[in-house]
C-alpha cells in the first residue's frame, strides 16, 4: 500500500477529475519528494545535492535497433545536468505509483563517437567521429510502482526538440559514409535517449533527491568519474 509522507505543502494539489492522483509537494521540495520516496523505499534521503556544470563518462554506449548500429561515447563530456529540475511529481495510491518528470533544458553532450555498422553474414564495419550536441529541452518520466526500486523502474525519454549539433569525421572512409539526411534523426536520437535518459535520470535522482545506488549498480565508474570536474 502507498504511503504519502505526511509532509504536504499548504495549497497541495488535487487532481477533481482523477481524485485518486496527489500531488503532496512542491516541485522545488526535493526534500518532501525524498521523504515521499523513502517512505515506499529504501532510498537514503543523504544525497550529495549538486553535479559539477562539466563532467566526465569514461565510456557510454547504446544501440540503435532501427539503424542495425551500436555505438560508444568515449570520454563523453556532459554539460548543464545540474540544470535539470522537477516539473512533475504526483502519487496515485490506487495503482501504488509515483510518476516523477525531470526536465533538463540545453543538454550538452560532447565526445569522440565510434559508430558500428552490423550487417547479416558480413563483417561489422567501423566509423569515428566527433560528436557535439546542444538539446533545447529533454524530459524523462520515471514511473515508480509497488517497492519504488527507481534501478529497476522504466525510464521514458522525450527528445522535444532536435539538437543543435556538429560532427567531425576523424577520417575520408567516415566521411563519405555519413548520411547528409537529417530525415531519420528524430529516429535516431529516440533510440539514443531510451537508453542516455535512464542514466541521466538515475543520476539526477541518486544525486538530488534520494539515493539509490542505481550508478553503482549500473556503471561502475560512473560516481568516480562524475565527480571529477574538467
Amino acid at each position: 500500500m502507498l504511503r504519502i509522507a505526511i509532509l504536504f505543502v499548504v495549497g497541495a494539489i488535487f487532481s477533481t477529475a482523477l481524485a485518486e492522483i496527489v500531488r503532496p509537494c512542491s516541485f522545488r521540495n526535493y526534500r518532501c519528494i525524498a521523504d515521499n520516496l523513502r517512505a515506499n523505499s529504501r532510498c537514503n534521503r543523504n544525497v550529495k545535492g549538486f553535479l559539477p556544470p562539466k563532467y566526465e563518462v569514461p565510456e557510454f554506449r547504446f544501440e540503435t535497433a532501427y539503424f542495425n548500429s551500436s555505438y560508444v561515447d568515449r570520454n563523453l563530456i556532459v554539460k548543464n545536468h545540474h540544470k535539470c529540475f522537477v516539473s512533475e511529481f504526483f502519487l496515485n495510491p490506487e495503482t501504488n505509483t509515483a510518476v516523477l518528470t525531470i526536465d533538463c533544458p540545453n543538454l550538452e553532450l560532447e565526445s569522440d563517437r565510434v559508430l558500428i555498422q552490423h550487417r547479416s553474414k558480413r563483417e561489422d564495419s567501423f566509423f569515428f567521429y566527433r560528436f557535439h550536441a546542444v538539446y533545447p529541452l529533454i524530459r524523462i518520466t520515471v514511473n515508480l510502482r509497488g517497492h519504488m526500486d527507481l534501478c529497476r523502474a522504466h525510464v521514458y525519454t522525450e527528445v522535444c526538440q532536435l539538437p543543435h549539433f556538429n560532427i567531425k569525421p576523424q577520417d575520408k572512409r567516415t566521411q563519405n559514409f555519413l548520411s547528409r539526411d537529417l530525415t531519420p534523426l528524430m529516429i535516431f536520437e529516440r533510440e539514443q535517449f531510451y537508453y542516455a535518459g535512464d542514466r541521466l535520470a538515475k543520476v539526477f535522482i541518486d544525486y538530488f533527491i534520494c539515493d539509490y545506488g542505481c550508478n553503482r549498480r549500473i556503471l561502475p565508474h560512473y560516481n568516480e568519474s562524475i565527480t571529477n570536474e574538467i
